[in-house]
């Protein structure tokens, strides 16, 4: 069940159809700029949204002369981030490292899962080398090969991607806050309403409507994680911060 052909077509083509626009390996911005980093694992958040400042520095996570990323690009941002936990599965030139593993979830090439790459709420045209831009959200998440579809113990094959939001951060307690979830597909990052979606936080529970949306209450005050999970989705999670 090997998946490094899929990517090969995939990821590998759209890095060099977009090498126009996009910087490849040790190409890097030699400026530094800010970027947020957030990490999904198959069962849960590995790393919630964490907001770096991505300096110029050289990654060279194989040890081997010449696999390095040079600048403030996606691999420093995923450093920082994760304070060095991840592990690279391979250099490829003009692409740079791959993502083998991330806060000690591993996937090898040989294994039924690998990690996808977004930037900006769609899949990235780069890899992880390539330069940042001023606040990029980079998430990385499980997927499941083509080659190992059938099998997938959590049919992450093509899996939507959500995006949870909130008309405002700042609730009442007692009062309903309307949430908005949007499913981004998964080859293109286009937005359709998140219909079916479970919204969990502060004890309580409910389930968006045609629209995406749903209504939740908080009865005390204080800080609330809302968890949106769907079946073949990536989850993510927004913090409401309810007043009196």
């Amino acid at each position: 069940m090997k998946h490094s052909r899929t990517l090969a077509v995939g990821v590998f083509a759209a890095a060099a159809l977009s090498s126009l626009a996009f910087p490849l390996a040790g190409q890097a911005s030699s400026g530094g700029t800010s970027a947020s980093v957030r990490v999904e694992g198959l069962s849960k958040t590995l790393l919630p949204e964490t907001i770096v400042s991505a300096k110029p520095k050289t990654i060279n996570k194989d040890g081997k002369p010449g696999d390095v990323c040079e600048g403030a690009s996606g691999a420093v941002a995923l450093e920082d981030a994760t304070h060095g936990h991840w592990a690279a599965g391979g250099f490829f030139s003009g692409l740079g490292y791959s993502v083998e593993g991330i806060e000690g979830e591993s996937y090898s090439f040989t294994s039924s899962y690998y990690w996808s790459f977004w930037i900006d709420n769609k899949p990235a045209t780069a890899g992880i080398c390539a330069a940042l831009h001023a606040k990029e959200k980079l998430l990385f998440f499980p997927q499941c090969s083509k080659e190992s579809a059938g099998s997938c113990p959590q049919g992450m094959f093509n899996p939507a991607v959500l995006l949870v939001k909130s008309p405002a951060r700042k609730a009442h307690a007692g009062k309903a806050v309307t949430f908005s979830v949007s499913s981004l597909a998964n080859l293109t990052g286009k937005s359709s309403p998140g219909a079916g979606v479970k919204l969990s936080g502060g004890g309580h529970s409910a389930t968006t409507d045609a629209s995406g949306k749903a209504k939740l209450t908080f009865a005390k005050a204080g800080k609330y994680k809302v968890v949106a999970t769907a079946p073949n989705s990536v989850r993510d999670e927004i913090t409401v911060k309810v007043t009196h």
